[in-house]
């Protein structure tokens, strides 16, 4: 397949799947990763395509986030850190909110710990794996769009009214030099932020990749939260 041939099947697949990764692209065309790369190098600088979290999307979904697995992968090891900094404010017989985020599913290793934790998310794959652990859990029902495990839109935040957790735990997709912080979907931010105001405990939980970005949609600040864990001092100098 000649490269211009390859860049134009690169832009078919991900006019249907939003998303992709290197392997992936490479496993569909028949082609080495390393092409793929160059390809996307070609891509990106004509202004067609932007690299995100270990893949590729259309230079027009720029403020969609990729696939939650695939997410989870990215900063790991950070992730996984930043989850067991942040189990240090849990006790046991506390009711917990974790969001959609990657390093909010981290915490459930740590939650498991603990008795008679009541936990409520709006991810499919955290509460899966939180049942699985046998944590009391509670599914934040709403809709999913394109195969998201998110569930988002007006039933999720009329749930949300009928709680009151004692903690939050929450991610983000950037934190700017300001302390503002933002995410790429306006959806997700909706139930987020009903998820902060629907808490005695708000904790951030921020890899030090999402510094110094910015994305469409403010969530709040840094003010207006009580606890911020993370890898390294925070834009503003906070620790």
């Amino acid at each position: 397949m000649k490269t211009n041939e390859r860049e134009e099947s690169i832009l078919s697949i991900l006019k249907k799947q939003r998303f992709a990764s290197v392997s992936q692209l490479a496993g569909m065309l028949y082609i080495s990763p390393s092409s793929i790369r160059r390809d996307l190098t070609r891509l990106e600088n004509a202004g067609l395509v932007e690299r995100n979290y270990g893949g590729v999307i259309l230079r027009g979904d720029l403020h969609t986030a990729a696939p939650f697995m695939i997410r989870g992968e990215q900063n790991r090891t950070l992730k996984k850190e930043i989850a067991a900094k942040a189990s240090s404010l849990l006790r046991d017989n506390v009711t917990v909110l974790l969001d959609d985020s990657t390093t909010a599913f981290y915490m459930l290793e740590h939650l498991k710990k603990f008795n008679n934790i009541s936990l409520f998310t709006n991810n499919l794959t955290t509460a899966i794996h939180a049942i699985e652990q046998s944590i009391k859990t509670y599914m934040i029902g709403g809709s999913s769009t394109n195969g998201s495990v998110v569930m988002c839109g007006s039933y999720a935040l009329d749930m949300l009214d009928k709680i009151y957790a004692d903690i939050c735990f929450f991610s983000s997709f950037a934190l700017a030099d300001n302390g503002d912080i933002y995410d790429c979907t306006e959806e997700a931010n909706a139930v987020r932020r009903k998820m902060l105001d629907r808490s005695a405990t708000r904790v951030f939980l921020c890899d030090s990749s999402k510094f110094h970005t910015h994305a469409a949609h403010r969530l709040c600040n840094l003010s207006d939260i009580e606890y911020v864990f993370s890898d390294k001092q925070l834009p503003s100098g906070e620790v």
